[in-house]
């Protein structure tokens, strides 16, 4: 008995946290609008989506493209339509879908963070950022299989 007492306040935690829905199928920007159908459940970048993050103590997995990018619709259809890469970014983190050309500042400065803790920076651009919108590690193009970054390998 004193085992589940003590595993409730877990259970009414996440029952607390509300499921995310893709918010992007219906976006004016054909880039955000192609990962409208993704299982991800991309958020779009603004102060709603922050404090989000901040109310359920999570990073934001950010990723900036732009539909011209070959490698970021490689990346889509290796990664954000993979059922288990989404159910870790879904499950983790609050992930946000950024079009570069429409947040110019925000891919600027993100840039210009991987490309100084990198070495290198491009796109696709997928940086992890703490609720309070600073970057902690990020990369660009990253295959499926190396994906241990976000949890474990994801070879499915």
């Amino acid at each position: 008995m004193i085992r589940y007492l003590l595993i409730l306040p877990l259970l009414l935690t996440s029952l607390s946290v509300s499921a995310l829905q893709n918010q992007l199928a219906d976006n004016p920007s054909p880039y955000l609008a192609m990962h409208g159908q993704d299982p991800v459940a991309w958020q779009v970048w603004n102060a709603e989506t922050l404090e989000l993050a901040r109310k359920e103590g999570k990073l934001l997995f950010v990723s900036s493209g732009y539909f011209a990018c070959h490698w970021c619709h490689v990346m889509q259809r290796e990664s954000y339509q993979n059922a288990a890469v989404a159910a870790l970014l879904n499950e983790y983190f609050i992930p946000v879908k950024v079009d570069r050309e429409l947040n110019p500042a925000l891919d600027e400065h993100l840039i210009d963070f991987v490309q100084r803790t990198q070495g290198r920076a491009g796109w696709p651009l997928n940086v992890f950022l703490t609720p309070e919108g600073y970057p902690v590690v990020g990369m660009t193009y990253l295959p499926a299989e190396r994906k241990s970054l976000i949890g474990s390998t994801t070879r499915v």
